[in-house]
């Protein structure tokens, strides 16, 4: 319990050094909503202000990799979608790491009821919002950047060698805590023997998070943006094709199908495969967050997606 105050004392604290640091870049101001959350095993103070030039966001990080990752999207990488997304509007590059963003009106489509037509709608338009990222730039290596672009780990720009590293460390750790049955890691090795269809993909710019809960829609549930650029980085490109909470593509291919219509053009083969792999990478996150943050029911979703990834891997 005292760790938790002091944890709690050191975040107000931390808010209280972001908000003098604010009225000094934005002017007059006033809070107006707290959006604070635990997300991915982090939390992120999140802080609505209204300014005299409209409504923005304050966001304090604890992590500098996630507030670098974040920085560099907005400064390199959030122009290509246009209007669809927040604008940086000023950064804080010192204790407590802070960034402020302007608002992006509208309602996350995970909290929202649309229609049938509305729903494909807005995945077709999600999917044509990606292509333009994901076409912006070559990287020179994979993995969480700095602000600049350049990678915090030397590794290299070999998709293999990074895939394999990723789903091997996901792997050892799922069978030494004894996480997965014989079947599961079964089914987790053929996907690791099938990485060598990743030679010669190159890291671009990816969202890493590209969901419905990061989508906005207006009130008429037509599509608005994407927000929470945070676990943006360098990656392959099914990475934004396979994070799916909701597990969409085993229950409504009909919203997948129209994603990837509005991406453009279908999946090679070999795509395909490259996909397989990361809905299994995904599956497995699925099995050791939920377990670790006795989040059971994602954790059994993870299984059931593994089960189901099983038939279409033989």
């Amino acid at each position: 319990m005292q760790l938790k105050q002091q944890d709690e004392m050191a975040e107000n604290h931390a808010i209280d050094v972001a908000l003098d640091w604010c009225s000094t870049v934005l002017g007059p101001f006033e809070v107006t909503a707290d959006r604070s959350r635990d997300h991915g095993g982090h939390r992120s103070s999140i802080l609505r202000l209204d300014t005299l030039a409209g409504a923005c966001y304050l966001k304090v990080h604890a992590s500098r990799s996630h507030w670098a990752n974040e920085v560099h999207a907005y400064e390199r990488w959030v122009h290509a979608f246009g209007g669809s997304a927040p604008r940086l509007v000023a950064v804080r590059d010192e204790e407590p790491l802070a960034l402020v963003f302007s608002e992006l009106p509208g309602q996350s489509v995970e909290k929202t009821r649309l229609t049938l037509s509305q729903e494909r709608n807005v995945w077709q338009r999600a999917g044509s919002a990606l292509t333009a990222l994901h076409d912006l730039a070559t990287g020179e290596c994979f993995g969480p950047c700095l602000r600049d672009g350049s990678c915090v780990e030397q590794s290299s720009g070999n998709a293999v060698d990074y895939v394999s590293r990723s789903l091997g460390q996901q792997m050892e750790r799922a069978a030494r805590l004894g996480l997965v049955s014989d079947d599961e890691l079964g089914t987790v090795r053929t996907a690791y023997d099938l990485i060598p269809v990743y030679e010669g993909e190159h890291p671009i710019p990816c969202h890493r998070d590209y969901c419905p809960a990061n989508w906005l829609v207006s009130a008429s549930g037509m599509w608005v943006g994407v927000i929470d650029f945070e676990f943006s980085y360098w990656d392959v490109c099914v990475s934004d094709l396979s994070r799916d909470p909701d597990w969409t593509w085993i229950r409504r291919p009909d919203l997948t199908e129209a994603f990837f219509d509005g991406y453009g053009r279908s999946l090679t083969s070999t795509e395909e495969q490259q996909l397989l792999i990361a809905h299994v990478q995904y599956a497995l996150s699925a099995i050791l967050w939920g377990h670790s943050h006795a989040y059971f029911g994602f954790e059994r979703e993870g299984r059931e997606s593994l089960a189901h990834l099983a038939s279409l891997l033989r």
